[in-house]
């Protein structure tokens, strides 16, 4: 008769998903009946790209965009359709659920290569689960979800390579890579540090050429295959297979703030960063895997191992960070230091793409395995990590910032509230580069907006706006409302429109006649 262990043994990783899966599932009901889940403008935007691949006057592919990679936007695509799960946000929360479980998995999974306890790959699973910013964001539509959860995956499969020497793990990890690739730009960062680090290890442990040459070219092929696919879409569709990095290099990509500019010394973008990811992983988890990685590397070469390249090359993340914070990536946070730690008000400071030292939460998670697996530090380590977690229900100090302690809410409120009242039919011509929020928060159907994605229509409408806009949006105190900037028949508005609102800087004209021509939409 099969004892209690064998039970433990062969369901424990599947009770432990379903753990997380509760989690996943009860801090959604939370944020979903607060309202939290969709206060991110970037989470309404992804929102809305994908609907507008199914829902729009000119529907397609080209809608996915030229500037957001597309993968967060396409695995939308089976749920977006559904009027309630789109207006819901309850699609992008299905993406990122999932994404949260799938990281949980393969960081449990790392883990146990890693040091073969139970104990060790739980703890390392649990300053993942239940870090409060990854849990936050698994219910928005948000693109850190999915990219921790190919970040998790990569490790995985790279690590299952170096020990098992399996070709088939080395293509699993090729996909992972080629995900993340299609995920956020960051990705890039692995991918380039991947292509040497395999053909290196693979020549190491065959002394043949050929097989490292083999091995590199296969994975290579497999991973920029994603990246590759993004490129030539650019090219073909906007004439520019680098549009995304010609407008990182502009003012729009801080939202046409100059201030947000970026431009510091190397090491001054290094200490940004470590802020940055010491608040969102946690400062104790942070000091976790500092201490961690020395020690892995020690180890695996004591023991004559490569097991720490595949462990060093996440660190190509934090390094392509530092470079963008030199350029133009803006973060705004608190200053990491004593004051700010020992407030429990730093988390309602401003956080300005703080967020983006989370990517590497995955990493901290594995590499802290080693530290778990020392006997004689484990109960230390886990009353220190409960610091942390107490700080969520006692925020009396800040050991991690907390993003849903600073959700703000909509502007242009009573704007949207009189469309939704006054809105009889029609086309409106409105921007989204300035009121996507407002586009989404109004509950019309995409294919009801004249906007910047409509092609021909936009740019006939920019010229002669009654030639199909019943409505007409103008924001001139938006520095990116392109209706106000691009306009170029004012004498049009105020002979054949009629201004009916006026508030928070917006301008409502509606036609006095029908639209000259009707946009029939299938």
């Amino acid at each position: 008769m099969k004892n209690i262990d064998y039970y433990i043994n062969k369901y424990f990783l599947s009770t432990v998903l379903l753990l997380t899966f509760s989690l996943s599932l009860g801090v959604f009901i939370y944020n979903f009946q607060h309202g939290y889940h969709l206060p991110y403008a970037d989470s309404i935007s992804r929102l809305n790209i994908a609907r507008k691949v199914v829902d729009n006057i000119t529907p397609g592919l080209a809608q996915l965009g030229n500037v957001w990679l597309p993968l967060p936007q396409i695995v939308l695509l089976p749920f977006i359709w559904n009027d309630f799960l789109w207006h819901s946000g309850i699609a992008g929360t299905i993406t990122s659920s999932v994404s949260y479980i799938l990281a949980s998995y393969f960081i449990y999974k790392s883990s146990y290569l890693l040091t073969k306890s139970k104990f060790a790959s739980l703890s390392s699973l649990l300053i993942y689960s239940l870090n409060i910013n990854i849990l936050y964001l698994q219910t928005t539509a948000m693109s850190e979800a999915l990219f921790t959860a190919t970040l998790a995956a990569s490790i995985y499969y790279f690590l299952e390579w170096f020990i098992k020497n399996q070709k088939i793990s080395l293509i699993f990890a090729a996909f992972s890579v080629c995900a993340m690739t299609l995920t956020r730009y960051e990705g890039l960062a692995l991918l380039l540090s991947s292509i040497p680090v395999v053909f290196t290890f693979t020549y190491i442990k065959s002394r043949k050429y050929s097989l490292a040459e083999g091995n590199t070219v296969i994975y290579s092929t497999l991973a920029c295959l994603g990246f590759g696919l993004w490129t030539l879409y650019l090219t073909v569709i906007f004439g520019n297979p680098l549009y995304w990095k010609d407008y990182y290099a502009t003012p729009q990509a801080t939202g046409g703030i100059s201030s947000y500019s970026q431009a510091k010394p190397f090491l001054d973008a290094v200490w940004q960063y470590y802020t940055s990811y010491s608040w969102m992983v946690g400062i104790i988890p942070a000091i976790y895997s500092i201490i961690s990685i020395f020690l892995i590397i020690y180890q695996t070469i004591k023991k004559k191992s490569y097991l720490f390249l595949p462990l060093l090359m996440p660190l190509s993340i934090f390094l392509f960070m530092v470079l963008t914070l030199q350029r133009n990536t803006p973060i705004v946070q608190p200053d990491l230091n004593i004051a700010n730690i020992l407030s429990g008000e730093t988390s309602k400071e401003i956080g300005f793409n703080i967020r983006y030292g989370l990517l590497l939460l995955p990493w901290v998670a594995i590499v802290s395995s080693y530290l778990f697996n020392l006997k004689i530090f484990r109960f230390l380590f886990l009353v220190v990590f409960s610091i942390q977690i107490i700080s969520y229900f006692s925020p009396t100090y800040t050991p991690i910032y907390q993003i849903p302690a600073n959700i703000y809410g909509k502007p242009y409120g009573e704007f949207v509230i009189w469309m939704k009242n006054n809105y009889d039919s029609g086309k409106i011509l409105i921007s989204a580069s300035s009121h996507e929020d407002q586009m989404f928060e109004m509950g019309f159907d995409y294919k009801t907006f004249i906007h910047e994605g409509t092609n021909k229509y936009w740019k006939e409408s920019l010229d002669n706006p009654s030639r199909y806009a019943k409505w007409v949006v103008i924001d001139p105190g938006h520095p990116q409302d392109q209706v106000a900037i691009h306009m170029n028949r004012e004498d049009i508005l105020e002979r054949e429109y009629k201004l009916l609102y006026n508030k928070e800087q917006i301008k409502v004209y509606k036609k006095i006649k029908k639209p000259y021509y009707e946009i029939r939409v299938n």
